[in-house]
C-alpha cells in the first residue's frame, strides 16, 4: 500500500533534487526549468490500463440498463434532439449554424455534434441515443481510473474511484435524460486535457501543453460549468508540485481566456433568469451539494429552491462559504493530495452557482464534482487502512465494496423511479413539494387519458405500457381486470378504458390544483395552458378559454423574448380552438393566424400543422357563408 508520503515523493520530485548542491540546482534550473521529473505518469502495462478503461464502459450496462427504453424524455428532449433540424443531417450548413448560432437558449456545440453523430448512426432512435449516454458516461468512467492511477500511482485505489464513479446516483439525471449530455460530454473532455497538462509537467513537452488547452477548449464546447477547471491546475501546480505561483499562473492564463470567451458565448445565447443572486442560498446550496455527493442524498429532479435569506443570512452566507473555500488550506502540507481534490469539489461546482438559475441544486451539476469526490474517498479508505500492513487491501476493498453496494441499491431505485408508466414525477411528489414536480405529473396523467378511450387526441397508448400504467393506478379498483381485457383488444371502445380516462383526467386536475397552489411567484405559463387543455379534453371550453387567457397574461412576463413567443404560440392556438368549439368562428381564425404568423417569425415549429388547420377553418367559414 502507498503512504501518502510515497504519493508526495513522486508528484513532488522535481522539488527532492533540493537536497544536492546549489551549482547542481542551478543547472538544473537553466536546463530543465521548472519542470516536473516523473518517473512514470501511468504505471504499469499499458494493456492493463487499457483494459480496465475498456472494462469501465462496459461496467455502465449494470446500473444504466433500465434506461434504454426510457423513450425521449419531455423536457429539453423535443427541442434538443427530435425538433432539432440542426442534428438531422451531416452538412456544412449544420455544422456552420451549429458553431456559429446559439440553440435553445445555449451555446454547447459539442453537445449538438454528439447528437449529430447518433443521428447519423441511428435516425430518431431513442435507444441509439440513450446507448449513447451511456457509452459517454463510461468513458468518463475510464478517464476517472486512469486521473486516480497518476494522481495516487496505486491501482487498487484507481479502479475504486472508477467502481464508485460507475454506481453514485447523483449521476441518474445526467445519463438517463438524453439533454443533460452536455455534463457528460464535458467530463469526457477535460478529464483526458488534465492527464495531457500532468504529461505537459512531466516533460514539460510544448506539444502536450497546446493538447490540454484544446481538449480544455473541447470540454467548455460540450458545457461551461466546467469553466473553473484552471483552478484545479492550479491548486496541483502549487500544494502538490510546489511550483512557484507566477509559473504557474503563467500558464493558467489561456485557460483563463478560452474561459471567458466561452462564458460570453453562453452569457449572449442565455436571457436574464430575472432571479437575483442570494448569498445564503448559494451557502445553503453548497451544503446540500457536499451531501448529495456522499452518495446519501435524496435524488430527485427538482428540489424547493433554497429561499432568500435575511441581511444577517447573507452575512452568515458569505462568512459559510469564505471559511469552506479557506479551510483546504489547512491540509495543504500534510495532505495535499486531499486538498487538490477539495478544491476540485468546490470549484468544479462553483460555476453552476455563480449564475442566477432558479434552482442553484440539480443533481447534474455534481457530475464532474463527482470525479474528485470519488478519488478522494477512495483515496481515503486505503489511508484509512494503511496501519493494517497485512491486511489493508482486505479492508479497503471490504469499505469501497460496502460503500459501492449502498450506492448502487440507490442508483437502481432511482432508475426504477424513471420507468415507472407514471413516469417518473410520481415518485418525486414524495420527495420534494416543488411546484414544477406537480405540474409535470398532470401534465403526464393528461397526455396519457388523451391517448385512451374512445376520443384519442394523441397516438393510443402501446398496449403492454397501457397494461402496466392500468396495473399500476387502478391496482385497488374492482374494474382493472375488465380493462386490462379491452385495453389488451387494443380498440379503445370499451366504457371501462373511458372511465379509465376519466380517472387520469381527474388526477391531472388534481396535481394542477396542487401546482397552483404552490406556484406563488412563478411564471408558468404552461400550467394554465395544459389546465386549458384538460377543460377542452373534457368539452367545457369555456373554462378552457379562461385558462388560456390566464396563460396569455402569464407568458407576457416572461423575460426570454424566445421563450415568451414559444408560449403565446401555443396560447394563440389554443384560444382558436376553444373559440371555434364555442361557435364564434371569426374569433378562432384571428387567433389561428396571429399563433401562424409567430410561428413563422419564431423559425421552427411549435404547432404541426398550424397552417393545415387554419386553412381547414377558413374552408369551414367559406362553408358557413355559402350556408
Amino acid at each position: 500500500m502507498h503512504s501518502n508520503k510515497q504519493t508526495n515523493a513522486r508528484l513532488v520530485a522535481a522539488n527532492s533534487r533540493r537536497s544536492g548542491g546549489r551549482k547542481e540546482r542551478e543547472k538544473s534550473a537553466k536546463t530543465k526549468s521548472d519542470v516536473r521529473a516523473y518517473s512514470c505518469l501511468l504505471p504499469g502495462p499499458w494493456q492493463l490500463n487499457t483494459l480496465i478503461f475498456c472494462l469501465s464502459i462496459l461496467a455502465t450496462a449494470v446500473p444504466y440498463a433500465g434506461d434504454l427504453h426510457l423513450g425521449f424524455f419531455r423536457i429539453d428532449d423535443p427541442q434538443y434532439v427530435v425538433g432539432n433540424a440542426w442534428i438531422q443531417g451531416v452538412t456544412w450548413e449544420h455544422v456552420r449554424q451549429i458553431l456559429s448560432s446559439p440553440y435553445y437558449l445555449n451555446y454547447s456545440p459539442l453537445h449538438l455534434f454528439s447528437y449529430m453523430l447518433d443521428h447519423a448512426i441511428a435516425g430518431l432512435n431513442a435507444y441509439a441515443f440513450h446507448l449513447s449516454n451511456n457509452l459517454w458516461a463510461g468513458v468518463v468512467a475510464g478517464f476517472v481510473y486512469l486521473v486516480t492511477l497518476a494522481l495516487t500511482q496505486h491501482r487498487p485505489t484507481a479502479i475504486a474511484a472508477a467502481l464508485l464513479f460507475l454506481v453514485h446516483p447523483v449521476h441518474v439525471e445526467a445519463v438517463a435524460w438524453i439533454s443533460s449530455r452536455k455534463d457528460l460530454v464535458a467530463a469526457a473532455f477535460v478529464l483526458p486535457g488534465f492527464l495531457a497538462y500532468l504529461k505537459y509537467r512531466e516533460h514539460g513537452a510544448f506539444t502536450w501543453y497546446l493538447a490540454s488547452l484544446l481538449l480544455f477548449l473541447l470540454a467548455l464546447l460540450g458545457k461551461l460549468s466546467v469553466a473553473a477547471f484552471p483552478a484545479v491546475l492550479l491548486g496541483l501546480d502549487l500544494f502538490i508540485e510546489k511550483r512557484p505561483l507566477s509559473r504557474s499562473i503563467a500558464d493558467k492564463i489561456p485557460f483563463v481566456l478560452l474561459a471567458a470567451l466561452a462564458a460570453v458565448a453562453v452569457q449572449h445565447a442565455q436571457p436574464g433568469t430575472g432571479a437575483r443572486p442570494d448569498i445564503s442560498m448559494r451557502a445553503t446550496s453548497f451544503v446540500q451539494g457536499m451531501w448529495l455527493l456522499t452518495g446519501l442524498g435524496n435524488y430527485v429532479l427538482y428540489r424547493v429552491p433554497p429561499a432568500n435569506g435575511t441581511v444577517l443570512a447573507q452575512l452568515a452566507g458569505a462568512i459559510f462559504l469564505l471559511a469552506l473555500f479557506m479551510f483546504p488550506l489547512l491540509l495543504r502540507k500534510r495532505y495535499p493530495l486531499a486538498t487538490v481534490l477539495i478544491y476540485w469539489i468546490l470549484f468544479t461546482y462553483l460555476p453552476t452557482q455563480v449564475l442566477p438559475f432558479s434552482y442553484p441544486v440539480t443533481d447534474r451539476y455534481f457530475f464532474l464534482p463527482s470525479v474528485g469526490a470519488v478519488i478522494l474517498i477512495a483515496w481515503l479508505v486505503f489511508k484509512a487502512t494503511d496501519h493494517l500492513p497485512k491486511w489493508n487491501i482486505v479492508a479497503a476493498t471490504a469499505l469501497v465494496a460496502a460503500i459501492s453496494f449502498v450506492w448502487l441499491r440507490k442508483t437502481v431505485d432511482y432508475m426504477s423511479e424513471w420507468q415507472d408508466p407514471r413516469s417518473v414525477w410520481y415518485a418525486a411528489t414524495r420527495k420534494t413539494n416543488d411546484v414544477h414536480v406537480y405540474y409535470e405529473l398532470g401534465w403526464e396523467y393528461l397526455d396519457k387519458s388523451a391517448r385512451l378511450g374512445t376520443t384519442l387526441r394523441n397516438p393510443p397508448i402501446p398496449v403492454e405500457q397501457s397494461r402496466q400504467l392500468a396495473s399500476l393506478v387502478w391496482k385497488d379498483d374492482a374494474r382493472l381486470p375488465q380493462l386490462l381485457s379491452e385495453l389488451s383488444a387494443d380498440q379503445h371502445t370499451g366504457s371501462t378504458e373511458n372511465a379509465f380516462k376519466e380517472h387520469l383526467q381527474r388526477k391531472a386536475a388534481e396535481n394542477f390544483d396542487a401546482a397552483l397552489t404552490r406556484k406563488g411567484e412563478h411564471l408558468m405559463p404552461d400550467l394554465f395552458l395544459s389546465r386549458g387543455v384538460l377543460f377542452l379534453d373534457t368539452s367545457d371550453m369555456q373554462a378552457g378559454k379562461k385558462e388560456f387567457l390566464a396563460e396569455l397574461d402569464e407568458a407576457s412576463q416572461l423575460p426570454s423574448p424566445e421563450a415568451r413567443q414559444e408560449a403565446l404560440i401555443a396560447c394563440h392556438y389554443n384560444l382558436a380552438v376553444a373559440e371555434q368549439g364555442l361557435g364564434n368562428l371569426k374569433e378562432a381564425l384571428s387567433w389561428m393566424r396571429l399563433a401562424e404568423q409567430e410561428q413563422d417569425q419564431l423559425g421552427r415549429t411549435v404547432i404541426p400543422g398550424l397552417s393545415d388547420n387554419r386553412q381547414r377553418l377558413e374552408s369551414t367559414m367559406a362553408t358557413h357563408d355559402h350556408e
